[in-house]
């Protein structure tokens, strides 16, 4: 079912030809779409996946989520905004230390869930 929802909102932005390799849309996590995958799998722009993506969300088919990265590259937290993001987060360091950053100091990637 979610998948299909995925399939009927990408479908209105692009035509058939450009679907894209349906085994790899398959794999997607429908709870963490990112842009470049989307990009990767359909073969399409940044701005095209962007669109794509944007539709989705003005659909209801998509909801539009952020995350805080730590310096090793693990997801530290998540929200729908990023003004709901904690003020700092916990990370690990390489000597596997814990440490508390500021997330305002960290990056943030945007990512998108399909609406259950």
């Amino acid at each position: 079912m979610l998948f299909q929802r995925f399939l009927n909102t990408i479908s209105t932005v692009l035509p058939d030809r450009l679907m894209g390799d349906m085994d790899a849309l398959t794999r997607l996590n429908p709870k963490k779409i990112y842009l470049e995958n989307v990009r990767s799998v359909l073969g399409v722009s940044a701005s095209t996946a962007q669109r794509i993506c944007d539709t989705g969300v003005r659909q209801g088919a998509f909801e539009k989520w952020v995350e805080v990265v730590c310096p090793n590259g693990a997801v530290a937290a998540s929200a729908k905004v990023e003004e709901s993001l904690p003020e700092t987060v916990r990370c690990w360091t390489d000597d596997h230390e814990e440490v508390y950053l500021p997330t305002r100091d960290l990056r943030k990637t945007v990512f998108y869930r399909l609406n259950e």
